[in-house]
């Protein structure tokens, strides 16, 4: 289709997204992109990934001896079965492609609404690694193992509801989130026992409701303990909390009103386990925070925050390891933000106007990922928001001691499907 004809084409799928209501957008972030999205759909994808070099490694890094790794994306395709792009991480936190393995299912772009955290998810246990794949389109999960980077597919299988777009695991179990953003139907959590061949058992009594039929959810995360599901939700401004039985059913939700606007992606901080910090979206540009939770005998409490970050639309967010620092992908101002994290949860800016690292100029950097160690941080720079949308890229860099970053990954030089939505990483 020549650009001559995509406006028409834009503006009439907007008009019609108005009117129907189907989504329940909160911010200007919100209806740009979805509008993108749906607009997205008539384009041809493009996807030629190329390998690229990154920086030497500099004194007074983060943490030595995270090894090789590998950069996992979820390409997310519209047509044909849904994909994985692999990228090699070297030591010095550079990236090389792998190559791309099929995984079944099809993905959406309108399930996805204004985005989620944690449709792709990389899980170790026993001799096991796994990933787990939302295929938001035929409303399924992917189930794939991997050695060593190698792909094999174990699985494709119902994700019980609508619009599956974030997924959690711990100890053979996984819960899903299907938001149903593109559904008539109800959004729900869902549980699945995992067997060791990678076959996903629904686990009775696991099925339950959020807040409303339609909350623009954002992301489900299982707590360190294994005790309680905790889902974020954008569109009531709410927490939803779940209690796990021993056989992995569930209770609940128990909700708790948002301490930021736009509650959207949480991280728990593995130092101090009954801490986590949510990414808190904003209603407008520069409004946008992180706030810092205790989960505590199955309620929440507000120990930091929010804490601004002066930057467009924070709403993604990883911990590192230790629990030092987080970080947090600013969509709208193309940017990192990070955080300092006391022992105490108490928070505070690297940077006092919340600029801690950049992304090209044209993208807008969505889902994160930390090496092994925590030594390297990815973002997916997505160009879905442009006029004419572009292919997506990734952005790495090196953490140091004092939680700065310094690149090591040249995004010119990766070409990623302008569908891409999900990415894990070792």
């Amino acid at each position: 289709m020549e650009n001559s004809q995509k406006g028409p084409l834009i503006n009439s799928t907007v008009k019609a997204l108005i009117r129907s209501r189907l989504f329940y957008l909160r911010s200007p972030l919100a209806f740009a992109l979805v509008a993108m999205l749906l607009s997205c759909m008539v384009l041809s994808l493009v996807s030629s990934p190329l390998a690229l070099a990154g920086n030497d490694n500099e004194h007074g890094d983060y943490n030595h001896g995270d090894g090789q790794g590998h950069v996992y994306i979820l390409n997310n395709n519209l047509g044909g079965e849904n994909s994985i792009t692999v990228f090699n991480r070297k030591d010095d936190g550079s990236l090389s492609l792998r190559g791309v393995t099929s995984i079944g299912g099809t993905g959406s772009l309108a399930a996805f609404a204004d985005g989620t955290q944690g449709s792709l998810i990389l899980t170790r246990d026993h001799d096991n690694e796994r990933l787990f794949a939302a295929d938001a389109g035929s409303n399924q999960i992917s189930v794939i193992g991997v050695d060593d980077g190698r792909l094999h597919l174990l699985g494709v299988f119902p994700s019980g509801g609508d619009g599956p777009v974030s997924l959690t695991y711990q100890d053979g179990l996984l819960y899903v989130l299907n938001a149903a953003n593109a559904s008539q139907n109800a959004a729900n959590v869902t549980g699945f026992r995992v067997r060791s061949n990678g076959k996903l058992e629904p686990i009775s009594g696991s099925t339950r409701p959020l807040s409303a039929a339609h909350p623009n959810p954002a992301q489900v995360q299982i707590d360190p303990s294994g005790r309680f599901l905790v889902v974020t939700e954008k569109g009531t401004n709410l927490i939803d909390l779940y209690r796990v039985s021993k056989d992995g059913s569930l209770s609940g939700p128990t909700t708790f009103p948002s301490a930021g606007n736009y509650p959207f992606g949480m991280a728990f901080n593995p130092a101090h386990p009954r801490q986590f910090i949510v990414a808190d979206g904003g209603k407008k540009n520069n409004d946008g925070a992180a706030t810092t939770y205790r989960l505590t005998q199955g309620s929440l409490h507000l120990i930091s925050g929010p804490v601004l970050d002066y930057q467009g639309a924070p709403c993604w967010m990883v911990v590192t390891r230790d629990g030092r620092y987080a970080y947090t992908s600013n969509a709208v101002s193309y940017s990192i933000s990070g955080y300092r994290i006391r022992a105490d949860g108490t928070l505070s800016l690297l940077n006092a106007n919340g600029l801690t690292a950049t992304t090209p100029k044209d993208t807008f950097p969505i889902e994160e990922g930390l090496s092994r160690n925590s030594r390297f941080l990815y973002v997916l720079e997505s160009r879905l928001l442009l006029p004419t949308p572009g292919s997506a890229t990734i952005g790495g860099f090196l953490i140091h001691g004092n939680g700065s970053l310094t690149s090591v990954v040249d995004p010119a030089k990766i070409t990623l499907p302008f569908t891409a939505i999900g990415l894990a990483s070792e």
